[in-house]
């Protein structure tokens, strides 16, 4: 039996305990090093934990089960978050890399979130200026620009010298004309 038994506690928890804790030091990201501290950390769990053992509810060594083996999963679960996970790449985003086309790029321009940004921007803005262009009437694409610079339909309407339902109406139409271009989205 373990020097660590006690009380309450035979030596199927101490068994138990070395199983566990030599099973986890095998595990990716743990050594056996690791052993003697999760050795530990499972008998400072079962030791807190005892004290809520109810001999009417299961035996004792189905509680010890139970304990010990929800810290081993806690445990996991904790060590194998995606940001502490072992398996978890590191890169740097400056390091050089090959893109889709074969060229050198640094490998942030790769990612999804920072590829073609820039080109998403321009085409965009490109978009938006055919549609402005092919607007069928000056005052549409007065209400367009007042808009887009933050104005609302009241305060466009009082700039205007238009009614708020003159307004609301061509705001309307504005919508249709850029859902009508695809450009439902950026609304």
């Amino acid at each position: 039996m373990d020097n660590r038994s006690h009380s309450g506690i035979n030596g199927y928890a101490s068994g138990l305990i070395r199983f566990k804790a030599r099973q986890l030091s095998r595990r990716s990201g743990f050594s056996r090093s690791d052993r003697a501290d999760l050795e530990q950390e499972l008998w400072a769990d079962l030791l807190g934990r005892l004290p809520r053992y109810d001999p009417g509810k299961a035996s004792l060594n189905t509680f010890i089960a139970r304990v010990v083996d929800r810290k081993v999963a806690s445990i996991l679960r904790y060590h194998l978050a995606e940001m502490r996970s072992p398996a978890r790449n590191e890169a740097s985003l400056n390091e050089p890399v090959l893109d889709c086309d074969g060229r050198v790029v640094e490998r942030h321009q790769t990612t999804p979130e920072a590829a073609g940004t820039y080109q998403r921007i321009h085409d965009l803005r490109r978009d938006v200026a055919e549609v402005r262009a092919g607007l069928p009437t000056d005052i549409l694409r007065a209400i367009m620009d007042a808009i887009g610079l933050g104005g609302t339909v009241n305060s466009v309407a009082a700039d205007m010298g238009l009614s708020r339902r003159t307004v609301e109406r061509n705001v309307t139409d504005l919508r249709r004309i850029f859902e009508d271009a695809g450009l439902r989205d950026y609304l």
